[in-house]
């Protein structure tokens, strides 16, 4: 009951989990028409994950009443989303054809990963909300 509870405190993270699987695992031509330049899927594979750990993080804030430990908050915003990235590389090409593995956009999820982690604090102190997110344990 209690993990229940807390996917529901979680529902925009499992939300955007779900929208990264999709868009991941979507045939490339659902993506037909939409205009691109080079390494575009770069730029794309970094945004969706600096906002997926943005997200966390803010669900990490709106639940901030159970104090979690720094530990859990760096398993949970960075080791969750960047082992997600390598778990879809990996999966692409197996199960997904013609999806391919990158070894350079699983990079650019990790590079997301770690502005999203050390920005949105930035982002949270100019807005003048209190990021203390975590326990003194």
């Amino acid at each position: 009951m209690h993990k229940i509870i807390l996917t529901l405190k979680y529902w925009k993270s499992v939300l955007i989990t779900a929208i990264i699987l999709h868009l991941s695992f979507a045939p490339p031509s659902e993506f037909q028409g939409i205009p691109t330049f080079n390494n575009e899927d770069k730029l794309v594979h970094f945004l969706m994950y600096m906002g997926f750990t943005a997200v966390l993080l803010f669900d990490s804030y709106r639940i901030k009443s159970t104090k979690l430990s720094q530990q859990t908050l760096i398993l949970l915003c960075i080791v969750y989303p960047v082992l997600l990235g390598g778990i879809i590389e990996i999966l692409q090409p197996m199960f997904f054809f013609p999806r391919s593995a990158s070894w350079f956009d699983w990079f650019a999820d990790s590079l997301g990963v770690l502005a999203g982690w050390y920005s949105m604090p930035l982002i949270y102190r100019k807005l003048g909300i209190d990021i203390r997110l975590t326990s003194k344990n």
